[in-house]
């Protein structure tokens, strides 16, 4: 009887609530990045159909008579936008792959891309608008070459627009890099299951093919747009 009513009286231990799960992240920059890309374009094409700016005002570029500082702008723009919003093209990229009733390798693709977008975005973004910079660049210099067959880089030029081309593209890898070491434990944890290593290698070259498909275009028509009015 004793031991009963001990039991009775002993407290309770209170309930601890489950910890609420983790937000996802929202990608803000995303919006924010096509409107910033929209504004600038559209200010360069303002600009260049607007009155002609006085000589004295004009930024001298090699490739042409000179541009004003709204084109420049706009153009700067333009990258910046790219640069905020290779989080959320990433992102979406995997929403893509995982749409619908996908397949193992389609679905693991999707959910690598989402979950990495954070970490290979904004290094993907950069490298975007570098390659955009020197796809403009490149514009110019034909520009120059069929007008009077001038060459307005030196080699200097060139050793530089390389130098920023490796670094940019260096930070990309070492990010996929990073992002592939800090999912190690999950890769481990399929292969325990069996999975086999053909299905996370088809995985691997659907998402880079994926980024492939939707940036490359992005890049080289913000690159034609930015160049067009600088080499009217």
């Amino acid at each position: 009887t004793q031991d009963s009513a001990d039991a009775v009286a002993a407290p309770v231990p209170p309930v601890v609530p489950a910890p609420p799960p983790a937000p996802k992240p929202t990608y803000t920059g995303l919006p924010w990045g096509i409107t910033i890309i929209t504004v600038g374009l559209a200010m360069e094409a303002y600009v260049a159909r607007g009155p002609a700016p006085a000589p004295d005002a004009l930024l001298a570029l090699p490739g042409s008579d000179g541009a004003s500082p709204g084109v420049i702008g706009g153009w700067l723009l333009a990258s910046l936008g790219l640069v905020l919003a290779g989080p959320g093209l990433t992102h979406w990229c995997g929403v893509l792959l995982a749409a619908g009733r996908p397949g193992a390798v389609r679905l693991l693709a999707g959910r690598i891309l989402q979950d990495a977008a954070t970490r290979i975005g904004r290094p993907l973004g950069v490298l975007c608008a570098v390659a955009s910079a020197s796809l403009a660049a490149a514009q110019l210099y034909g520009a120059a070459w069929e007008a009077d067959g001038s060459r307005p880089f030196g080699p200097l030029t060139g050793l530089g627009a390389g130098l920023v081309m490796s670094c940019v593209t260096a930070t990309a890898i070492t990010a996929a890099l990073d992002s592939r070491q800090s999912r190690a434990g999950t890769t481990s944890a399929l292969n325990r299951l069996g999975i086999p290593h053909s299905l996370l290698r088809g995985a691997a070259v659907l998402r880079t093919g994926v980024l492939l498909a939707v940036l490359t275009p992005l890049t080289w028509a913000i690159a034609e747009l930015a160049a067009l009015p600088m080499t009217r």
